[in-house]
């Protein structure tokens, strides 16, 4: 009964705005997309549109910011 009642609670987390519960196809986390059928969380969808992480992306841009201020500041 405890584990009835636990998985509840793991599946009302992962609710959407709907009530659905909507999980991501390819990690099971809780999906924020829906595209052609497939239920996607954002970093899937993220992931699945250019081929890098959020987190790769991120670091990517920062460095890109950080070079950008040292030309910046070399002017």
């Amino acid at each position: 009964m405890d584990n009835l009642f636990n998985n509840e609670l793991v599946m009302t987390d992962k609710t959407n705005i709907y009530g659905d519960y909507r999980i991501c196809c390819k990690c099971e986390m809780k999906a924020d997309v829906v595209e052609n059928g497939n239920d996607l969380c954002a970093s899937c969808y993220f992931k699945h549109h250019t081929n890098t992480t959020l987190e790769e992306y991120e670091k990517r841009n920062k460095e890109i910011d950080i070079e950008r201020e040292r030309k910046r500041n070399k002017k």
